[in-house]
């Protein structure tokens, strides 16, 4: 670039006072990192999934301070977010050339600020992210452990910068998730952690009550960081309710209390833990915020929560879902849950309209897709008391299950071997949940013994359902066998899932001698 005429004669004139300004006002020479109140106040609309207003002040940022790179990496967040909220393959194809312009702008940054290496790294992280949802595994690989050395690097240099707490937490996490036999494989790419240090570092975040807004502002990203690792990964319902009662407290006269991320995170954590009455008065009493982007997921959970109570008006929500969503996931789940609606309203016709519809759309990604693949390929009708107990267990209504079970002799609905199976598998699961686990570990030995060999997920799920009950009794190596008994059993459904449940069983328990 050649300099004005004005800055010419002033090099000749005074070369030190004309050095300084042209590094001032040239864009993104050695940019300066701002997160000020503007950059934060987009920051939580974002969290809100109102992208419009976000870019609305991100380009004001942009007008008034050229330099700073900030508005560039909360952009990073807004396609983060549509990419796994929408789950769109041509959006994914347009936005990920995004990617290396972004970090070429922050390598220009300056290094002596925390933000250099954490913008770089959080791209990198967020992306991964992106690519396991789209299948691109290696891409994901390389990603994850580019930031891992960055946020390393920037942990080391600027160790009470809170924020890099947050993406080691989930990568520490994630490795801690790697089977025993295959972590020397993370140690050869330089990643490795545990459960307990990830939640240990995300904690620090979410729990932070201290005077920097910077590190304030990051709370509600590392409660949903939380909220999603204890619906799916933590063991006990105590500290994924402790995560509910943080949000609550937290936000209670805030606006970010109703974003959908946040409503999101409230509602699957009451539903994996049988609160479904409360999860399903969240899901209907959100406002359905047209300034914000469309979160069809949240009507595929509400769907759920009426069907685990038995309300067929889950059509409505199922059918609300699929009108709006245009991406990858839980398409084949939902036709599989209207296909049930149907069996169970005495419709078979519908049943397998459904369930054709299960064979000819979406993906089989998601191990709720597989399932729903699986049993339409079997084309054989459910059996209607176990299906019933099943949903009414999932939503916590135990004695409603238990009843559906005990109150109608078994040879009048147990026909099939697979019948015996299921039978047995959500008995156990319904005396875990009310509290009888002398009775859960006999229905789930007699599952295990009965279909170990079996091509059905119960014996495999009964496994895993055994281990935190041993676990929790303090009984470590019969949990330890039971939770690699859950490992390898071979099942085509929900064979991920339970796998990385029992592995985060087997990492919480290398802290003990047993």
């Amino acid at each position: 670039m050649i300099p004005p005429k004005n800055i010419r004669k002033a090099i000749r004139i005074r070369p030190f006072v004309v050095m300084a300004a042209f590094l001032f006002f040239t864009p993104f020479a050695d940019a300066q990192f701002s997160m000020n109140e503007r950059c934060m106040e987009a920051y939580h609309s974002i969290l809100m999934l109102h992208f419009g207003e976000s870019h609305k002040l991100l380009n004001a940022e942009k007008t008034e301070n050229p330099g700073n790179p900030v508005p560039e990496f909360l952009e990073n967040y807004m396609d983060f977010l549509t990419l796994f909220i929408g789950e769109e393959r041509n959006q994914y194809a347009k936005l990920k050339d995004n990617i290396p312009r972004r970090i070429g702008l922050f390598e220009k940054g300056n290094r002596s600020s925390p933000f250099f290496l954490f913008t770089i790294a959080e791209v990198n992280l967020q992306w991964a992210f992106i690519r396991l949802k789209f299948g691109d595994y290696t891409m994901a690989a390389l990603e994850v452990r580019k930031a891992y050395q960055l946020f390393q690097e920037n942990q080391r240099i600027f160790p009470d910068f809170l924020p890099n707490k947050l993406g080691l937490g989930v990568i520490h996490i994630l490795a801690g998730m790697i089977p025993e036999n295959y972590r020397w494989m993370a140690r050869m790419v330089g990643v490795d952690g545990s459960m307990e240090k990830g939640l240990d570092e995300i904690n620090q975040i979410a729990y932070y009550d201290g005077p920097d807004k910077t590190f304030r502002m990051f709370r509600p990203e590392a409660m949903f960081y939380l909220s999603v690792i204890s619906a799916n990964l933590v063991k006990d319902k105590a500290t994924a309710l402790g995560i509910i009662r943080l949000m609550e407290d937290s936000f209670s006269d805030e606006p970010r209390q109703v974003s959908p991320l946040l409503i999101y995170a409230r509602a699957s954590i009451l539903m994996k833990n049988g609160y479904n009455e409360n999860a399903l008065g969240i899901l209907t009493a959100r406002i359905q915020d047209h300034n914000a982007c469309p979160f069809y997921y949240l009507d595929y959970l509400e769907g759920m929560a009426k069907l685990n109570k038995l309300d067929f008006q889950a059509g409505v929500s199922f059918k609300r879902f699929l009108d709006g969503f245009n991406g990858i996931n839980y398409v084949k789940a939902t036709y599989q849950k209207l296909a049930w609606i149907g069996f169970l309203k005495g419709d078979t016709s519908l049943y397998f309209k459904n369930m054709a519809l299960v064979k000819g759309l979406g993906n089989s990604i998601v191990d709720e897709d597989k399932q729903a693949i699986h049993e339409a390929e079997k084309a054989i009708l459910p059996n209607a008391i176990l299906l019933k107990a099943r949903l009414l267990c999932d939503g916590g209504y135990y004695n409603l299950a238990l009843k559906e079970l005990l109150d109608n002799s078994l040879p009048s609905f147990l026909k099939t071997r697979k019948d015996f199976l299921e039978y047995s598998y959500r008995l156990g699961r319904i005396y875990h949940e009310s509290g009888n686990n002398q009775k859960a570990l006999q229905n789930y030995s007699q599952t295990i013994d009965r279909g170990k060999n079996e091509p059905y997920y119960f014996a495999a799920a009964a496994s895993y359902q055994m281990g935190l009950i041993y676990e929790n009794q303090g009984k470590y190596a019969k949990a330890d066998s039971v939770y690699r008994l859950c490992i390898s059993i071979r099942t085509p459904e929900y064979k991920t899932s339970l796998n990385q449940k029992a592995k985060a069983g087997l990492n919480r328990l290398r802290k003990y001698s047993y």
